[in-house]
């Protein structure tokens, strides 16, 4: 028994896995990269138990990932999946199994979520700007409300969430959810709420790659 929480049991989902547990939680001495899906689970009951989380709460699918899927995952993801308070210890183990371990195998330590050399489409907010941008993924999904002061608007909400938790893998992705997580970009001044304005919002001052003169596109 790992997981409880008020009307549900959950239990490991592979066969005997209790009797394994010295040598999995001996395993997660090594870089996260190599973690299989026990170590993931064993790592996330543990921190479950730590801070008396609500089990229930939580996707059993969430919890089963490898730790190649979970090293992919940013600091905005895990509070979208697991919430702001587990998902916030949560994602500050996993930078500090990655710094601790990370030389052994050879792979890089962690750097800024918003990094400049990570991919276009990681992050949210990026996932909106290129919606945005290339008019061949838009299908009338969002508009530029003011494209010269990065003003725009979600005309098809669940439909943008939709294709954000097939990105990721999350079926139970709704706009609700989707916008509690863009939340977490106003103090960081990448995205920032329109007052009055349901629905719109505006690119940050610490947000790339939308302008015009930086894409290439004509007004």
């Amino acid at each position: 028994l790992l997981l409880s929480g008020p009307g549900i049991l959950w239990y490991k989902t592979t066969h005997n896995i209790t009797s394994q547990l010295p040598h999995i939680c001996g395993s997660l001495q090594v870089n996260p990269q190599c973690w299989t899906s026990e170590h993931v689970l064993e790592w996330i009951s543990d921190h479950v138990d730590r801070i008396k989380f609500d089990a229930s709460t939580l996707t059993l699918d969430y919890c089963t990932m490898d730790g190649a899927t979970l090293c992919q995952m940013n600091h905005d993801q895990m509070i979208s999946i697991f919430g702001p308070q587990l998902g916030l210890h949560l994602h500050q183990s996993l930078q500090e199994h990655k710094t601790k371990y990370g030389g052994m195998f050879g792979f890089p330590n962690p750097s800024s979520p918003e990094s400049r050399s990570t991919p276009r489409g990681t992050h949210l907010w990026e996932f909106i700007r290129d919606i945005l941008i290339h008019p061949e993924r838009n299908q009338g999904l969002m508009k530029w409300e003011d494209r010269r002061e990065g003003i725009f608007k979600f005309l098809k909400s669940e439909a943008v969430a939709q294709m954000w938790g097939q990105k990721k893998k999350n079926s139970s992705m709704t706009y609700e959810k989707l916008s509690r997580a863009m939340r977490y970009y106003y103090k960081r001044e990448i995205l920032e709420r329109v007052d009055g304005r349901r629905l719109v919002y505006k690119f940050g001052k610490n947000s790339s790659g939308w302008k015009t003169e930086e894409v290439g596109m004509g007004m």
